[in-house]
């Protein structure tokens, strides 16, 4: 039988002396050589780590094997396993923390929403991505497109590990919709103030002019409409002006007026509503001459022909 002995990775030989003899010291030993030429390791731990060497001699020769041992002493375990949602503006570097302990150190794996993987030791650097030491993702100048879930992976020989980020890239809301000047309202009926925004989940309110949150319209003055995120605020400021009522003819001349002849005739309107109405007369036949006179509304009308005209809803005959 060949003589067995270890060599280990301090140099130190290990040989028949350190062989077990099945006594109850035996298992307290660090290294152990059987008869069969096993080598025993107790409690390995990482100064155990490295190159072994087997020789084998007998009178006829000798020969040698190398065997590299690898002390894994940890699963991989985040510092931090819940799920993360992290959200940044447009434009600015986002930083997605993932950072493990293990032993041997993991490799951490980051896979993108279109499912790209980026994987290595941490350091990796490419054109927006880079991989911390500490295994967080930085992405520089983020975008919209940028927005998703990311998984982050952790393995090693003994072990793998993944959690979820949500990532989110978010910008200052725009109000798309702008008043084309002041907008009229008419009492009793409805009114639309329209505040579109191209903001991502902004919230929308209003505020009446007098500062409390809009419920009913029923005041004239600026009503401001405010698109808010966590990027920032878009503010829209719309003119209104409520009419209280129509336009009503409160006096007007009878249905028949009667006229002689080239003598004037005079018919009154009045009109009231908010704000003041204009009021216009218009003849009804090419030979009748109006004369109007814009301070009381009233209007004189002058008939040339020998025929009935009507004014209005009033008619004017001649006799």
């Amino acid at each position: 039988m060949p003589e067995i002995s270890w060599g280990l990775p301090d140099g130190t030989l290990v040989n028949s002396g350190l062989q077990a003899d099945g006594s109850e010291g035996d298992q307290f030993k660090q290294y152990t050589l059987f008869n069969n030429g096993t080598l025993y390791l107790n409690k390995v731990g990482s100064d155990e780590e490295g190159d072994y060497t087997c020789y084998a001699e007998n009178k006829l020769g000798k020969d040698k094997m190398h065997v590299h041992i690898s002390v894994v002493t940890a699963v991989p375990i985040f510092n931090n396993p819940f799920n993360e949602r992290v959200v940044t503006r447009v434009g600015r570097t986002a930083v997605l923390n993932c950072s493990a302990d293990g032993q041997p150190m993991p490799e951490m794996i980051w896979t993108l929403p279109n499912r790209t993987r980026f994987s290595g030791t941490p350091g990796f650097k490419g054109s927006r991505y880079h991989l911390g030491t500490d295994g967080t993702f930085a992405m520089y100048n983020s975008s919209i497109e940028d927005t998703g879930k990311y998984r982050c992976a952790a393995k090693n020989k003994v072990g793998y590990i993944e959690k979820l980020v949500i990532f989110e890239v978010i910008q200052k809301p725009y109000i798309l919709t702008r008043p084309k000047g002041i907008i009229q309202g008419i009492s009793g009926q409805s009114l639309f103030l329209h505040c579109l925004t191209d903001g991502i989940q902004p919230s929308i309110s209003w505020t009446m002019p007098g500062g409390f949150v809009l419920t009913v319209i029923h005041d004239r003055g600026n009503y401001v409409c405010r698109a808010k995120n966590d990027a920032g605020e878009a503010v829209l400021s719309v003119p209104v002006v409520i009419i209280a009522y129509p336009p009503r003819i409160t006096n007007g001349p009878p249905p028949t007026v009667r006229g002689v002849a080239g003598v004037p005739v005079y018919l009154n309107c009045v009109a009231n509503g908010i704000p003041t109405p204009a009021i216009n007369w218009e003849p009804v036949g090419s030979d009748v001459k109006v004369w109007f006179n814009r301070q009381n509304m009233d209007i004189t009308v002058c008939y040339l022909g020998g025929k009935q005209r009507t004014v209005r809803n009033s008619v004017f005959e001649i006799y």
